[in-house]
């Protein structure tokens, strides 16, 4: 069986986060076809060292996991270094307010000016990993395909060009500053090939880095069936309540946004049962919010999560900065309802495609929106109702799995 690898900044059973999960089942799945290796720091959780892996080579569920232990260059200067970084994003970022870096990057698809304070700057990211550079270096032609995932960590822009033939990128793009710096043009123009989670995310890059981007396609993710845990049991365990709006994934200010007080708000003004559950890990610095109308698990198991999921009134996911969200696909999946935030063009399209979730445009219209999808039941079964099909058709695991083996086997 011949080699292939994934490229990710974390990776774990217990590991939090969409891209993490992403990583996790295509590795899974793609592991009966061939050999697969995992290149991946020791960070398990971001803000907290003290719970890192062990450096050094595992195997865990059947997958050679290779961590490397991160060591920035310079990172003392991190925060410096960025400051410095910061002038080809800014006239990046102008051109395509204006309409016109798509016409641009397709006449000039290499970006030199600032290119070293850039290469500085993602050097001194605090999971920089110069040892898993030297491997991919020295080993990468061993691999049939190299995944790399996630466009702005360095592991992907800086190790994804040592053997462009063999890279394929899996940017997990959304319509954040980092998409602007001029070396992204660098990895967007060489790969292989790019394999995008939906047409939303390949029109946005095709917008940013014009027609001298690398062959792209839509390949996407799908979900892992988990058999539920026991939802008598799940429910006394975290005191869940008979109706709850459902926030999962990753309780971080990037995330939420102002999910905590406006839904404060909302039951000010409308009152009612419903509650806020957040599940997930919890960054330094959320406080917990007084009161019972806001639950916060912590991280739980798989299959915790699954029985939480399927008996969840509504999900919000309030994110802005979305390239697929598994999340959604799986409250669809599981007939639930999903009102998520406007400004992601990806989740959008989720929404006008498939006819079973409600995007809202501002905090007012989150409060309206979640009153008229909790006010309103017939509503939700016809929403809840549409979500399989879609999922079946765009995001069934045959169909994913019949492209990655193509794009795999297609030098």
């Amino acid at each position: 069986m011949e080699k292939i690898a994934f490229v990710i900044i974390r990776y774990g059973r217990d590991v939090n986060g969409g891209a993490e999960a992403h990583c996790r089942m295509l590795a899974r799945r793609l592991a009966a076809d061939y050999r697969v290796e995992v290149l991946t720091t020791t960070l398990r959780v971001f803000d907290d060292r003290q719970q890192d892996f062990p450096e050094g080579v595992s195997v865990e569920e059947g997958i050679t996991v290779r961590r490397f232990t991160p060591q920035p260059i310079d990172g003392q200067r991190h925060e410096a270094l960025y400051r410095r970084s910061k002038l080809t994003r800014r006239i990046r970022r102008w051109l395509d307010r204006v309409g016109l870096l798509g016409i641009v990057s397709t006449l000039h698809p290499r970006w030199s000016l600032g290119r070293e304070a850039e290469r500085r700057a993602i050097e001194s990211q605090p999971s920089h990993t110069p040892r898993m550079m030297t491997f991919i270096r020295e080993h990468g032609t061993e691999y049939r395909a190299l995944f790399f995932m996630n466009y702005y960590f360095s592991q992907t822009i800086l190790g994804a060009t040592i053997h462009p033939e063999r890279s394929i990128l899996i940017p997990l793009a959304h319509p954040n500053h980092s998409l602007y710096y001029g070396i992204e043009a660098e990895m967007f123009t060489r790969v292989r090939h790019i394999a995008f989670n939906t047409r939303a995310e390949e029109r946005m890059c095709r917008r940013i880095f014009g027609r001298a981007m690398a062959p792209s396609s839509i390949v996407g993710c799908g979900i892992e069936p988990v058999e539920p845990a026991d939802w008598t049991t799940v429910r006394a365990r975290y005191g869940l309540p008979e109706s709850y709006v459902l926030y999962l994934g990753r309780v971080t200010r990037s995330k939420i946004g102002r999910l905590i007080p406006e839904f404060l708000r909302y039951k000010q003004r409308y009152g009612g049962t419903a509650r806020l559950v957040m599940v997930g890990g919890i960054d330094a610095g959320i406080e917990r919010p007084a009161g019972d109308e806001i639950l916060m698990t912590g991280f739980v198991d798989d299959a915790e999560k699954s029985a939480i999921v399927r008996h969840a009134t509504l999900m919000i996911n309030p994110s802005a900065q979305e390239s697929l969200s598994l999340l959604m696909l799986e409250a669809l999946q599981n007939r639930i309802p999903v009102l998520v935030n406007g400004r992601s063009e990806v989740m959008k399209d989720h929404c006008r495609l498939s006819g079973a979730a409600l995007w809202y445009d501002g905090w007012h219209d989150f409060r309206r929106k979640l009153h008229r999808l909790l006010d309103d039941e017939a509503l939700r079964r016809q929403l809840a109702a549409r979500g399989p099909a879609y999922v079946e058709a765009n995001y069934s695991w045959k169909v994913i799995l019949t492209r990655l083996r193509a794009l795999i086997e297609n030098r």
